[in-house]
């Protein structure tokens, strides 16, 4: 309820949240559209191929890092993670080749080999909803807000 809060009845007509869900809409996500999305403790939020290659990037103000992260639940480590993240201050240059420890670990052979056959086995019906999607038969899942961060500058 302390979402609620912070982004009123309907979390997805705030404007943070808005401006956030276009970002990820238009972000590259490889060619199957499998791509994980990462946000860097540096602010960029990053789509990985599962050996961590970039894909795509956006450097993010702080107040897009702070939706990203209320997409998620509560976790008091992760507010003191990203404490003070500005990606727009983040060199363009890094945004495309970050610090490993910036970012998760790359896949295993066993979760890759799992993404592969997952993805296989839903072809159709993933290339089915992105074409309903492209002529505006369906429409995107709502926003929901898990938690209220605060990662301002302390």
């Amino acid at each position: 309820m302390a979402a609620y809060s912070h982004y009123g009845p309907d979390p997805g007509n705030h404007p943070d949240q808005k401006e956030l869900s276009n970002i990820v809409e238009n972000l590259h996500a490889g060619s199957y559209g499998t791509a994980r999305f990462v946000m860097g403790t540096d602010g960029v939020l990053r789509t990985l191929t599962a050996d961590n290659d970039v894909i795509d990037a956006i450097g993010l103000p702080p107040r897009l890092v702070k939706a990203f992260l209320d997409r998620t639940s509560f976790d008091p480590e992760i507010a003191d993670v990203f404490r003070g993240a500005d990606g727009t201050k983040v060199p363009q240059e890094q945004w495309w080749k970050p610090d490993p420890s910036l970012l998760p670990p790359p896949l295993t052979a066993e979760e890759k080999e799992w993404v592969k056959k997952d993805y296989e086995e839903n072809k159709e019906i993933i290339q089915e909803n992105i074409r309903k999607r492209e002529r505006g038969e369906t429409k995107p899942c709502g926003v929901v807000i898990r938690s209220d961060y605060d990662v301002s500058p302390r």
